[in-house]
């Protein structure tokens, strides 16, 4: 059965109010209150403290510095927000969201440890057969410095998404309509679009669109089989942790990485191959992990 008894239990409480225009309306309410309290935040703080405003303006600007990146992931605070209020409209709460939390705590757990051991492997290999070696970006005391703060707000930024898609979405979805296309498509393609950069090559974009909707799709397929976000949410966590945090490409939210890539996003035909072997890996360690979190 697609649907497992995990994820039937996972979307009971949507089904109690699952109307087409609540659906539309929470996702307006997350919009809104994932966007209005920043601009307000700013808006504010102009009116009396305009310096403020400019310091933090020019900080992310380029999210190169530790500074700007701490201020990135905490936006996410909002994101994670508006998917609860999202669910109000249903009348329900987080907890809804998450599914069981002592399973959810276990998943991710297990996602980070064995995500984790794969996409380190993973990494040494490809570093390997690499021409250039990673580049230093942070001192490593500094790193570690960074890392009790750092790693709440990854944890925020990535629970928060999850929330909005394999949470607030997927089972709104779920609860609506029958079609796995639906409920696991529509937020597949959302979160896929939702990292379109038009300052790069549009190839490079295309192709990471599509490695951003296949982790949506593992994501969501991890959520359907546990019946909670925790898997998903540990396996988006790591992934995040050696991209954003051990080794970044220069210039993009590298300010809190140890390390920086040998090339930029201008160097197209060295990213291509790279994000191909990235999105294996992905599909690897989705099987693996998916094995050990559903082994019958």
């Amino acid at each position: 059965m697609f649907r497992t008894p995990a994820f039937e239990a996972f979307i009971a409480p949507a089904r109690h109010y699952p109307q087409i225009w609540r659906i539309l309306l929470g996702i307006l309410v997350a919009f809104l209150v994932y966007i209005g309290p920043i601009l307000a935040i700013f808006v504010l703080v102009g009116m009396f403290f305009p310096g403020i405003v400019y310091q933090v303006e020019l900080a992310l600007s380029s999210t190169e510095t530790p500074q700007a990146m701490f201020i990135l992931l905490l936006t996410f605070f909002f994101m994670g927000l508006g998917a609860v209020a999202a669910a109000g409209v249903h009348r329900r709460g987080l907890a809804s969201l998450i599914g069981p939390f002592r399973p959810a705590c276990r998943n991710f757990s297990r996602a980070v440890l064995g995500v984790g051991a794969i996409f380190l492997t993973a990494g040494l290999i490809v570093s390997l057969v690499m021409a250039d070696d990673p580049v230093s970006n942070l001192p490593l005391a500094a790193w570690l410095a960074y890392l009790p703060l750092a790693l709440p707000l990854l944890l925020v930024q990535t629970g928060a998404e999850e929330l909005l898609f394999r949470g607030y979405l997927m089972q709104a979805l779920a609860a609506r309509f029958k079609s796995a296309i639906i409920w696991m498509g529509v937020p597949t393609v959302l979160f896929g679009l939702a990292h379109f950069n038009a300052a790069i090559d549009p190839k490079l974009t295309a192709l990471l669109i599509g490695a951003t909707g296949l982790f949506g799709l593992v994501a969501a397929d991890l959520t359907r089989i546990t019946g909670n976000l925790g898997a998903a949410t540990g396996f988006h966590f790591i992934n995040n942790f050696f991209a954003l945090f051990l080794v970044s490409i220069q210039g993009e939210m590298s300010g809190l990485s140890l390390y920086t890539a040998p090339f930029t996003m201008e160097d197209v035909d060295t990213l291509i191959p790279l994000i191909i072997v990235d999105m294996v890996t992905v599909v690897l360690a989705w099987a693996v992990l998916r094995r050990w979190l559903n082994p019958a």
